[in-house]
């Protein structure tokens, strides 16, 4: 959403300096130059309010797919007739996963002569994917906090 924010915003100042521009040519006294400076500055900050509104019910949404989520698990995992591999199958691909990651460290490091350099590049390959799903994985179990997506979009309007 925020690639939308910047597309928009950017947008509706460009918009509304190409329409002053025009009006100034149209509307010749002082008195109708103010009006409509007041009436262009009263429309952006409506803009505004908007993109706000906009952002706030996309990080509620957020929110509420987390919390439906957590409920979703917290269901099964009290279900009374839910089978050990219903209630344990995210832990288990998790485990999994992390098991896989360590072996092809393990292979990296401590045995690099045992694979070959096309095999090589293959294993760092998955081993860059199976990263990714790593830091998901830490980010279901220990949580991404609202404040470190906020740090983030901090750090991309500073890099501008």
């Amino acid at each position: 959403m925020s690639f939308l924010t910047d597309l928009f915003s950017g947008g509706a100042n460009t918009l509304i300096d190409s329409v002053g521009k025009v009006l100034d040519n149209v509307i010749t006294t002082k008195e109708e130059k103010l009006q409509l400076d007041n009436e262009i500055l009263k429309a952006d900050m409506q803009y505004q309010l908007d993109m706000k509104k906009l952002t706030n019910e996309e990080q509620a949404m957020v929110i509420g797919d987390i919390a439906s989520a957590r409920n979703r698990e917290i269901q099964i995992a009290s279900a009374p007739n839910s089978s050990w591999w219903t209630k344990n199958t995210q832990h288990v691909l998790a485990v999994g996963t992390i098991t896989l990651i360590l072996i092809f460290f393990y292979i990296l490091v401590f045995m690099p002569d045992s694979i070959s350099e096309r095999s090589r590049e293959i294993v760092l390959y998955i081993l860059g994917i199976m990263s990714a799903i790593l830091t998901q994985i830490y980010s279901y179990y220990f949580g991404s906090s609202a404040g470190s997506a906020a740090k983030d979009q901090t750090i991309k309007s500073l890099k501008r």
